[in-house]
């Protein structure tokens, strides 16, 4: 049958020339629906494996963050001979300062500051191992507590990329903070420094990890073995269970670039808690125990554990995420208590 052998009727079905007439199928809103179901378990099925994919790529780029911070310092170790302190506090009586009066600086815990008369954290000493030399040299060491944090342009509220997991919960960088009618600006940091089994509330600091106030520890003194002790790992900076301000999150102003004696509760972690530990019931304050130990709890938004890098610059995730597990967290904090914790 030619071409021509063929009709269409005004209804739209197409007559051949032996008068049988054959009427368009379309779908039937069964088969429409069907359809519609087999993509919508397509995209279900696609949907969480797009996301793992995406929270892999953000967990290397964690991971990389860690292996330059702990390069940096190691660099350091390797100009000066020794780690950088965790906080670094001229001894005195003027506000900031670790006073002499202080139980931890009578005791012997803490001591003269490494790098006499300036204020800084371990994150500012640095900057010049993470090639943020320029930033480095403009920074003002000798300026008290918020000294460069004045403005929203200021030194202390610059966004350093390598100082931020990309998972880590961040509203704005920087963030604000207002204390006696002065509003301060910080860029943040999702990273903090072993500070041992215990860095906050500071009364009660056990001083005895890598990094404290005015700490000066050298890589001899990591008896435990570089491979078995962590020199900075993560913070979970989201906490649903505390609210301040309207905003379920961790309320601490995470900045890098302050310096007075608080400091310790944004810079310096511990292990008084299990990693990822979370506030246990709805708090609104600050001043409660729970949240002094959720302060500076190691954590991530990594399914599982934590990133942390190690004093001989390997970058692991640390699963120890359960109560049982605090006695290993404990030891690969504590550089020489002669109990290497076998993380692997």
């Amino acid at each position: 049958m030619t071409p021509a052998a063929f009709r269409i009727s005004a209804h739209g079905a197409i007559r051949g020339s032996l008068g049988r007439t054959r009427v368009a199928r379309a779908f039937t809103l069964v088969e429409l629906l069907v359809v519609i179901a087999i993509i919508g378990t397509l995209v279900g099925l696609l949907l969480p494996a797009v996301q793992a994919a995406r929270e892999a790529a953000r967990r290397m780029q964690c991971s990389n963050n860690l292996k330059q911070v702990g390069l940096a310092l190691l660099n350091f170790h390797e100009a000066k001979k020794r780690f950088p302190p965790g906080v670094n506090l001229p001894v005195g009586t003027s506000s900031g300062m670790l006073f002499p009066s202080n139980a931890l600086y009578t005791s012997g815990k803490m001591g003269q500051p490494p790098f006499p008369g300036q204020w800084g954290s371990w994150l500012m000493y640095t900057f010049a191992m993470l090639e943020e030399g320029n930033l480095a040299a403009q920074l003002n060491f000798t300026t008290r507590e918020y000294g460069n944090c004045n403005g929203p342009t200021s030194l202390g509220a610059t966004n350093v990329s390598v100082f931020v997991c990309p998972s880590d919960y961040v509203p704005k960088n920087p963030i604000t903070y207002v204390t006696g009618g002065t509003t301060y600006y910080l860029g943040i940091n999702s990273y903090i420094a072993n500070a041992g089994s215990r860095s906050w509330y500071y009364p009660n600091a056990t001083c005895d990890g890598v990094f404290q106030v005015n700490s000066n520890v050298k890589l001899k003194d990591l008896l435990d073995g570089t491979s078995q002790t962590v020199l900075v790992g993560e913070r979970n900076s989201f906490e649903p269970n505390w609210v301040v301000s309207g905003e379920q999150k961790l309320p601490n102003m995470r900045g890098w670039a302050w310096s007075n004696f608080n400091a310790i509760q944004d810079v310096l972690g511990s292990a008084w808690v299990p990693v990822n530990y979370r506030v246990p019931s709805m708090v609104t304050a600050s001043s409660t125990a729970a949240t002094d130990d959720r302060q500076n709890a190691f954590g991530s938004q990594h399914p599982g554990g934590a990133n942390m890098v190690f004093a001989d610059g390997s970058v692991r995730l640390v699963t120890l995420v359960d109560t049982a597990d605090l006695p290993v967290l404990q030891k690969i904090m504590r550089p020489n208590d002669g109990q290497p914790g076998g993380v692997e």
